[in-house]
């Protein structure tokens, strides 16, 4: 399975009424686009979900950019494809 953008950028959008031509790369998601703590929390559980891995903890606690966060999918589902 690879990982989807468009689905990710979907459920940000819908999930944390986010404008979606606010969500790109670089957007910090806790400054940029708002997501409190919890919110980042229910983000990444929703990730680990639809796509069946587990991300490193000490990994989640250093993203903080949609970019970084979309890279640590990528390559933990290289991982889990291998």
């Amino acid at each position: 399975m690879k990982f989807n953008y468009e689905k990710f950028q979907q459920f940000l959008s819908r999930n944390f009424h986010i404008r979606p031509t606010l969500i790109q790369p670089w957007k910090n998601l806790r400054s940029d686009l708002g997501l409190n703590s919890l919110e980042y929390l229910e983000v990444i559980v929703h990730l680990e979900n639809t796509y069946h891995v587990n991300l490193p903890d000490e990994e989640i606690h250093n993203i903080q950019t949609v970019k970084q966060l979309t890279e640590l999918m990528e390559r933990n589902l290289v991982l889990v494809n291998a």
